[in-house]
């Protein structure tokens, strides 16, 4: 990875988003020197905070801007275990429906995630697959109490990643039905790959969590 990586990135992405470096330095409170230092490479007074602080203006997860500025070094490992050597995921924030979000019972309702690879390995064939334990058929009329892991039901059960490469960003939407109950309800999904293998074994991956009421 070339040193000024950092810089070829970050004016790309100011221009995608349609700012300036001087909106930058203004939303991120980091002054427009160190932004030239950053982007000549210049890190050795660089602050984790005006790193964090710049990726949340940017959208993008702040590790991939480290990333980029220690591409001199071996980065470390991002998660303990991974199907792919150097592969990384990155959550950047709920579209929609944010945690413990209220729906109304039966309500319809489409949960969207936005996730960057942060990793050196491309995205491609993969899929986000429901990992949420089934439930077992109940009698008819029987008391269904309230439950965090059942409940919450998804159109589909899996649904196709598009082609991410390395540094890009994804939205990932799933269309959910909530319970005819009041409850609070919980669906857990997991990245896989072509051949149905989790990607990230010991990653938590996403989830959707709501309060369901009843008018």
């Amino acid at each position: 990875m070339r040193s000024f990586e950092f810089a070829e990135y970050f004016d790309k992405r100011i221009k995608e988003l349609g700012l300036s470096r001087c909106e930058i330095a203004e939303q991120t409170g980091v002054s427009r020197q160190m932004l030239y230092n950053l982007t000549k490479g210049l890190t050795g007074e660089a602050k984790i905070s005006n790193v964090v602080a710049i990726a949340r203006v940017l959208k993008v997860h702040p590790v991939y801007l480290f990333r980029l500025l220690l591409s001199q070094t071996e980065f470390p490992k991002y998660i303990s275990v991974t199907r792919y050597k150097g592969d990384a995921t990155g959550f950047i924030a709920d579209v929609t429906i944010s945690d413990n979000s209220s729906v109304l019972v039966n309500q319809v309702f489409i949960k969207t995630w936005e996730i960057q690879n942060i990793g050196h390995v491309d995205w491609v064939g993969r899929q986000l697959l429901c990992v949420d334990k089934p439930v077992d058929h109940l009698p008819a009329g029987s008391f269904v109490a309230p439950n965090t892991q059942r409940g919450l039901m998804p159109t589909q059960r899996m649904i196709a990643i598009p082609e991410t490469l390395s540094g890009q960003t994804v939205r990932l939407s799933v269309e959910f039905t909530a319970p005819p109950y009041p409850c609070s309800v919980l669906s857990y999904w997991k990245m896989v790959d072509a051949q149905g293998e989790f990607c990230f074994p010991q990653s938590e991956g996403l989830s959707c969590q709501v309060q369901v009421v009843a008018l």
